[in-house]
């Protein structure tokens, strides 16, 4: 692997964590470092940590609170 790639892993723990438990990668990474770019789009998109994923997640808190606040008014 890169250095380029080894601190961009470093500085996202949570991708590092993704791929210490799919070693696979490991060896995509180091044959064909370019590919670096898919690797981190898969890992973000399994450990749901997109920008897509964290306002899905802001609007399901918003929905829950506002249900809680209507059942409160009752």
């Amino acid at each position: 692997m890169t250095k380029e790639i080894l601190t961009q892993l470093y500085a996202q723990p949570e991708v590092l964590n993704y791929l210490r438990f799919n070693p696979e990668w490991y060896k995509i990474l180091y044959h064909q470092p370019e590919r670096y770019k898919e690797f981190e789009e898969e890992a973000k998109s399994h450990l749901k940590i997109r920008t897509y994923d964290k306002i899905e997640n802001f609007k399901n808190q918003l929905s829950f609170l506002s249900s809680i606040i209507a059942y409160a008014t009752k």
